[in-house]
């Protein structure tokens, strides 16, 4: 059963009159059908542009939703540039130090660190690399630490900061000992130098030799400020640590 089918002959008749009328209608040439027809097309127009806006501005969206994907990918890719020409210069560096030492250096990378009050690393080379409990750790600028624990292929290392660390030093031109002990952050002092020692802002101190775990001539810290002003025999010296803790990437330990 179809839809002319549905309708009776009235219906039908009526049905094919308003075709007829609407075609007349739209065909006709006199000045007031023209009208109506204007004005239907510009309500026509009225109504469609809110949809046409939308859809531009959909459109607006897209395009800088693309936009945005492409300058993080271009951010994503200096950075990564960046990274690498970093790596690059400290890898560099790295081969460098060790061509110009006498010692033994096994390179290794930081994998982990703990920030609690033991202040400690964790790096990927252990016992299968030859490396034992308190072997002297540095980087390309000075000592770091040393091995605390050591596993198949990982090491702990703890940090020249760890409250618990201390180590033999020398400074000055009479190269007199003392000892490093690290106080906040990558600060420590200096205990034991005599006020009849002349010391300066800017002097280094390295390790002493006299330890059977370190090396001589390792540095250690920088002397920012000296005290004689007290009722010690001792001078009041701060230091900093010379290599940066908190960007430890590449470090070597000594074997």
């Amino acid at each position: 059963m179809n839809f002319f089918r549905l309708l009776n002959k009235d219906s039908l008749a009526l049905l094919i009159s308003i075709i007829i009328s609407l075609v007349l209608f739209f065909n006709s040439n006199s000045q007031k059908v023209t009208a109506i027809q204007s004005d239907l097309s510009a309500m026509i127009k009225v109504i469609a542009y809110p949809q046409k806006w939308y859809l531009d501005i959909l459109s607006v969206k897209e395009s800088n939703q693309y936009l945005k994907q492409l300058l993080v990918r271009r951010n994503i890719e200096i950075s990564n540039l960046n990274s690498y020409k970093a790596e690059n210069i400290m890898l560099r560096e790295m081969l460098g130090f060790k061509e110009s030492k006498f010692w033994n250096l096994e390179p290794a990378n930081v994998t982990n660190r703990n920030s609690s009050s033991v202040r400690t690393i964790m790096i990927d080379i252990g016992v299968n690399d030859s490396i034992y409990k308190d072997s002297p750790v540095l980087d390309v600028y000075g000592l770091i630490g040393k091995v605390r624990a050591v596993g198949d292929n990982t090491s702990q290392v703890q940090l020249i900061n760890d409250k618990n660390f201390s180590v033999s030093v020398r400074i000055g031109r009479d190269r007199s000992l003392a000892n490093f002990i690290p106080t906040v952050d990558r600060y420590g002092i200096l205990q034991g130098v005599r006020k009849s020692m002349d010391l300066s802002v800017g002097e280094i101190a390295y390790t002493s030799g006299i330890s059977d775990i370190y090396p001589a001539n390792i540095p250690v810290a920088k002397v920012i400020s000296v005290n004689k002003d007290n009722n010690s025999p001792f001078q009041d010296v701060i230091v900093e640590i010379i290599s940066d803790l908190n960007n430890l990437n590449y470090i070597f330990v000594i074997q």
